[in-house]
């Protein structure tokens, strides 16, 4: 019965995402601080389904140095990330969640 509760739960957590995506990063864009300041490209990957080829952070997110750290380490290092995105009413794609994979 535990493991059917897990299961329901992750499943409940995954459809609040509009986008999850996997690739290496590409592209890096920097602009003002709440401009869509940090987006990043994911290797031709469009972001949240159907949205643009890029997602985003402001400089006002929480934790948003950690974000900007581990996207630049693995543009670095050439390591895959996986990215889940929410579709904001702009149209573009904001990053909720980030994990350098192995």
């Amino acid at each position: 019965m535990t493991l059917i509760a897990s299961l329901f739960a992750l499943c409940a957590h995954a459809q609040q995402w509009d986008g999850a995506v996997t690739g290496k990063v590409t592209n890096i864009d920097v602009t003002s601080a709440e401009n869509y300041g940090f987006r990043v490209y994911l290797e031709g990957k469009t972001m949240c389904n159907s949205g643009p080829s890029w997602a985003y952070l402001n400089a006002s997110d929480g934790n948003y140095k950690a974000y900007v750290a581990l996207f630049m380490l693995a543009r670095s290092m050439d390591k895959q990330m996986l990215v889940y995105t929410t579709k904001e009413q702009s149209g573009y794609c904001k990053i909720g969640y980030a994990s350098m994979q192995p």
